[in-house]
């Protein structure tokens, strides 16, 4: 990996700097500058232990859209610096709601909470350690190691955790697995293959029970992006950004109820 000569846009480091964002990446001089990856196995082999470097850009994107989704629930496949970011927008999410004099009748039983969910135990624990620096935020994160083991969606094969939360989150941040970290096979397949990319299906496990207003943002991934739009069985927004390399789906089913309905009103004004 090596840092450019482009700079990031000073829009974003501004805002990155206002939300004092910066207190939770350490050991990196050069966060104002762009970087790329000289590597192409870096970001899929198992025995890599070089963390990615902050990608300040992404960060400043998640956690601005945490904020104005008013998100009270996260669900996080891939844990990182991200998973800091978004615990400190619900955090501030937090602070506005116990601010108001009059707050909704909703039914949310994970109120601002982030629940991540990784296949590596290595860079569990280093998050782990990271989050309890910080007073602010870490009682807010929840972290759960799980495999991953290759199955089938539909007779076409992809990933599943096998111990993810039991939440129902109103933003999901797909980000994870690592290919190489999914165990076993079919019929010889095998994401242990470098060269395939990985296709996670859990959240088609889980789409009868999302709730209108979900938010998803998938971080690159195109092809696991294309498996979930091809499969999904509702109603959603669906854009994908090329300049930026992400892909967001957004549930606009219509309101479930009355309790749905308090939630998207919130959220919308």
């Amino acid at each position: 990996m090596n840092y450019t000569e482009d700079k990031i846009d000073d829009e974003v480091i501004e805002y990155f700097l206002k939300e004092n964002l910066n207190q939770y990446i350490d050991g990196y001089d050069k966060l104002e500058y762009k970087y790329e990856y000289t590597d192409p196995n870096f970001g899929v082999s198992i025995d890599n232990k070089i963390p990615y470097p902050p990608d300040i850009p992404d960060l400043v994107r998640l956690h601005k859209l945490v904020r104005t989704r008013k998100s009270f629930t996260i669900l996080e496949c891939g844990l990182g610096y991200s998973t800091l970011i978004m615990a400190d927008a619900l955090f501030k999410n937090k602070n506005d709601y116990m601010k108001l004099e009059e707050k909704p009748n909703i039914r949310c039983n994970n109120l601002f909470e982030i629940h991540s969910v990784d296949s590596e135990e290595y860079w569990v624990e280093v998050i782990r350690k990271k989050i309890n620096n910080f007073e602010n935020i870490k009682d807010l994160i929840y972290i759960k190691y799980s495999e991953c083991e290759i199955g089938k969606f539909n007779d076409r094969m992809c990933s599943y955790y096998k111990n993810m939360p039991d939440i129902v989150p109103d933003f999901i941040y797909l980000d994870g697995p690592s290919a190489s970290s999914v165990k076993n096979n079919i019929n010889s397949l095998s994401f242990q293959c470098l060269d395939r990319t990985i296709i996670t299906g859990d959240l088609l496990l889980m789409e009868p029970t999302f709730v209108p207003g979900l938010f998803i943002i998938i971080d690159g991934r195109i092809n696991n992006s294309y498996f979930l739009k091809n499969n999904f069985q509702r109603k959603y927004k669906y854009n994908r950004d090329y300049d930026n390399d992400i892909s967001t789906f957004e549930l606009i089913d219509d309101s479930l109820g009355i309790y749905n309905t308090k939630k998207l009103n919130f959220v919308n004004t």
